[in-house]
């Protein structure tokens, strides 16, 4: 398995993922963030209809791009609410799973083709890494 970093982007950004490395070279080491998450009772979990994201006409994937070590999920605001479960779980529980199990730190998501939410991907595996060294 190839590790990446990982980068999400709402499709209306019409970012070009093929100038990151250019963009990251000039962004420096970057600082460790702190974010508030919403509290995990909160009702973010609306009903998702699965069976409308096999039809043809869907389009709110994700699209996937690989450019200097680095995914990009790109999506529309309805992919990323559909599946804002998966990358919560990952933030709120990979920290503590990995500081708490030393010898097995693996915190995953996965999201698969029969998902109905991965353009040309068939798997993508997302896992939580305590410490990030940026591509060279």
């Amino acid at each position: 398995m190839r590790r990446l970093d990982l980068v999400l982007l709402h499709h209306s950004l019409q970012f070009a993922p093929a100038r990151w490395k250019e963009l990251r070279g000039r962004l420096g080491r970057g600082r460790r963030q702190s974010v508030q998450l919403p509290d995990p009772d909160h009702p973010h979990d609306l009903p998702v209809d699965h069976r409308a994201r096999h039809y043809r006409e869907n389009r709110d994937l994700f699209h996937e791009h690989l450019h200097a070590g680095t995914l990009f999920m790109t999506g529309s605001a309805k992919a990323f609410r559909e599946t804002t479960r998966n990358f919560l779980d990952i933030a709120r529980h990979g920290p503590g799973h990995v500081r708490s199990h030393p010898n097995h730190p693996h915190f995953c998501t996965e999201f698969h083709s029969n998902d109905g939410i991965l353009g040309r991907a068939r798997e993508i595996h997302v896992e939580y890494c305590d410490r990030w060294d940026p591509p060279r």
